[in-house]
């Protein structure tokens, strides 16, 4: 079985391994221009959580899933360590699926009262988030950023190089 050794150094992955494998442990060079956006997208007091160097049609990418102010965030970048995309790391399963019994008393009220004498089947709960969306332009490059209401970040998403003016 072939594993990745990864380094600690002070709660953060050391990323700088060389590709070979030599005692049966496969070993990944990791650039420095992406070990350089690691360190800034997860900031002083982040840490990294996990990390594959993945081929794609149009290259090498990294994925990295990191964690940043107790936010899970999963990090996609390509070989120059430019961010393409960064989001929070949920699991959705979609809409939640419930009897009458397990919704609120209020909502129980209001859906019977509503029904009247016909029968609630299955109720699906939905949950909506309040979400604020931009394009900025960073560099050359455009992206759209999602935040929920709190202020965490939702997402970051690389989505084209920015016209000249």
């Amino acid at each position: 079985m072939k594993t990745i050794p990864f380094l600690t150094i002070a709660g953060t992955a050391l990323l700088s391994f060389a590709f070979a494998e030599d005692d049966g442990k496969l070993t990944i060079e990791i650039p420095s221009s992406v070990q350089a956006t690691i360190a800034k997208e997860k900031g002083d007091a982040g840490k990294v959580r996990d990390f594959k160097r993945v081929n794609e049609s149009d290259g090498t990418a990294y994925i990295v899933g990191i964690t940043q102010d107790g936010v899970n965030y999963r990090l996609a970048l390509d070989a120059a360590g430019r961010v393409m995309k960064k989001e929070q790391d949920v699991e959705d399963d979609g809409p939640k699926v419930m009897k009458i019994k397990e919704v609120p008393t209020k909502v129980q009220q209001t859906l019977q009262r509503e029904a009247g004498a016909g029968v609630i089947g299955e109720i699906e709960k939905q949950e909506a988030h309040t979400t604020y969306v931009t394009d900025v332009v960073i560099g050359k490059r455009n992206y759209r950023i999602i935040v929920d209401a709190e202020g965490l970040l939702v997402s970051k998403e690389y989505i084209g190089e920015a016209e000249e003016r």
